[in-house]
């Protein structure tokens, strides 16, 4: 059985785990009192957190996302689980827990009580130092969470073949990372549809993030958004290979009639989960109708952008003039364009889209479909 184990708040695997070697360790120290970043009061007055007995440590207990593993290794929309997300894993209310062997790896296999769909977790073991200990017989997998008695400690689920819980263990060690999904949140702005908007662009972390740009119909970003590498096409606007309801823009007089993304092509759908997907033109249309929100230019944390509010609840987001790009980023702060799912009916090289132009105008048209545009997810409530 092949293993990755990192140490609570590192992002690369290494050869040997001690305090010596611990990224948080103040350099030229190899003593648990010297760790200089996550820290709470702990009460343990001879670490560099104290002065005296006063603290002033940094008041960190959970992990920043650049030093997640789980984020920095396997993308923007994982994380590591909370110590509170490792406590609903284990608890016999939700799920089920038993120890087996899968594919000759013994583990736990968790399954839940309300679908029955189930995962395994190998029993691979903990490193300290260069020694792998418990491989087959105990599992050890890290939360984002630090706690325990003091600064050192982190914690960890913890399992064998008579035990399942959450510990807490050195920080310098290296344990497994299971990932969870990120939760991303949104607002209700009471529309009629019942459409539930993200309060931040795919790619994002905030609403003020431009985040990631995408192609329409393409589901990862790029570094130059052109015809010529565009996937649905053969090089240009008039060589259409999906998405084509008039022969004239189609490669070799190629229709199919699909007015909509399938969801394997919507890059809400595919970044964020099949609860999300890319506003139909429709919903965007609904979201700027003035009988249902207000707009407003305004900046959020020094970033141009659009406050939409709701005219029943009160409730808004805010969308960032995140520009376009084709072969660089153009209008970034002054103008901004997001794409909806659905098609434009009279061109087939285009999508309807939602453009605004910073403390002067909105509308919604017709965008070609290879440039890099932004994406506002949505879901039903």
């Amino acid at each position: 059985m092949t293993s990755a184990y990192f140490a609570w708040g590192e992002t690369a695997t290494k050869d040997s785990y001690t305090w010596g070697n611990y990224q948080w360790m103040t350099e030229g120290q190899a003593d648990r009192q010297y760790i200089n970043k996550y820290s709470f009061a702990d009460g343990q007055t001879e670490g560099c957190w104290y002065s005296g007995s006063t603290f002033i440590g940094d008041g960190k207990q959970e992990l920043d996302l650049n030093d997640d593993a789980a984020y920095i290794l396997w993308g923007s929309e994982w994380q590591m689980p909370s110590q509170e997300q490792l406590y609903e894993l284990i608890n016999s209310s939700y799920t089920t827990s038993v120890w087996t062997t899968q594919n000759g790896v013994y583990g736990r296999k968790v399954t839940s009580k309300k679908n029955g769909n189930s995962i395994f977790l190998p029993a691979a073991g903990w490193r300290s130092a260069s020694t792998l200990a418990g491989e087959g017989t105990t599992g050890y997998y890290w939360s984002n969470s630090l706690g325990g008695l003091s600064v050192d400690y982190a914690f960890p689920l913890n399992f064998s073949s008579n035990y399942w819980g959450v510990e807490h263990h050195d920080r310098f060690c290296g344990q497994s990372i299971r990932p969870v999904r990120r939760a991303h949140e949104y607002v209700d702005l009471n529309l009629p549809s019942g459409t539930l908007w993200a309060t931040c662009n795919v790619g994002a972390d905030s609403p003020e993030e431009y985040g990631d740009y995408f192609a329409w119909g393409e589901t990862e970003p790029k570094v130059r958004y052109t015809w010529e590498n565009y996937e649905w096409c053969e090089g240009t606007a008039e060589t259409l290979t999906k998405y084509c309801c008039q022969s004239q823009y189609g490669y070799n007089g190629f229709t199919d009639d699909l007015t909509e993304l399938v969801p394997e092509d919507d890059a809400a759908t595919a970044n964020w989960g099949i609860q999300w997907q890319m506003p139909s033109g429709k919903q965007l249309k609904e979201l700027m109708n003035e009988a249902y929100t207000t707009s407003e230019w305004t900046t959020l944390n020094g970033v141009n952008g659009c406050k939409i509010t709701s005219r029943s609840n009160g409730k808004s987001i805010f969308l960032p003039m995140a520009g376009y790009i084709g072969v660089s980023l153009t209008y970034g702060g002054s103008h901004a364009y997001y794409l909806s799912r659905s098609l434009t009916l009279i061109y087939s090289g285009g999508a309807e889209y939602l453009y605004l132009k910073f403390e002067d105008s909105s509308m919604s048209g017709g965008t070609n479909r290879d440039s890099g545009q932004s994406v506002r997810p949505v879901r039903k409530k």
